[in-house]
């Protein structure tokens, strides 16, 4: 499993060799890096993760405006998972292959990304570069670090132990009844730890619970209102 040890960027990706089964048998293949009609030369990008927060109003405000944006001060948005059925984001990272079968499933396969296992079945849409053991949370975070912002704003990151706290809870892909945030906090922390040249902002409200400490104690680490963000991010 590759870990996470050094930052990478799409500027120095070459692509990479997965290694899968195939017909009874174990392949290679190279996957050669894609160039994606949906990037865009901006500073900052915006991270939508599925807590609550994400849909109270002066949010969606921040949100639905970056989205109005041409080209200057747009930026660069990533989603996760079911996200596709609502929200409007450049890339959507996608960590189970249920949400195929969903009938809103979004067929611009362009803008999906896969882990490598998935990617192998679905080979339209966008590898994530060599690092896949992630949340998609996570996943998203480290993409707009690995695609050049130096800004992140992480709306939605609401850092609950109870799935209830995820908009989708109890739908398609959104079962799993044991499920923690352990995991995606120690994801996002390393994340943060790794890309130091990069400012990690996460907006909280009402809505949002405390991350680990370790997360906190980073210096490019943040935690902002969202009057905060709209200054720091010129929305």
């Amino acid at each position: 499993m590759p870990q996470l040890n050094t930052p990478i960027y799409r500027r120095d990706y070459t692509g990479e060799t997965l290694t899968h089964v195939e017909n009874g048998q174990l392949k290679s293949l190279f996957v050669n890096p894609r160039e994606f009609p949906y990037d865009r030369s901006v500073d900052s990008a915006i991270v939508i993760g599925n807590g609550i927060s994400r849909l109270s109003p002066d949010i969606q405000i921040i949100l639905n405006q970056n989205n109005k944006r041409v080209a200057e001060g747009y930026k660069t948005t990533y989603a996760c998972n079911a996200a596709y059925r609502d929200t409007a984001a450049d890339y959507y990272v996608l960590k189970n292959n249920i949400f195929f079968g969903d009938p809103t499933y979004p067929i611009d396969q362009a803008k999906i990304f896969l882990q490598n296992d998935l990617w192998v079945t679905y080979r339209d849409t966008n590898l994530i570069p060599n690092v896949w053991y992630m949340d998609s949370g996570s996943t998203a975070a480290f993409l707009a670090a690995f695609d050049g912002a130096k800004k992140v704003f992480l709306f939605g990151f609401d850092g609950s132990g109870d799935v209830n706290n995820n908009i989708y809870a109890n739908t398609l892909g959104y079962n799993d009844s044991d499920y923690t945030y352990d995991k995606h906090n120690a994801h996002l922390t390393n994340v943060c730890r790794i890309y130091t040249d990069v400012e990690f902002y996460r907006v909280r409200n009402h809505h949002s619970f405390d991350f680990i400490s370790q997360i906190n104690s980073l210096p490019n680490y943040h935690e902002v209102t969202v009057r905060e963000a709209v200054l720091l991010g010129d929305f």
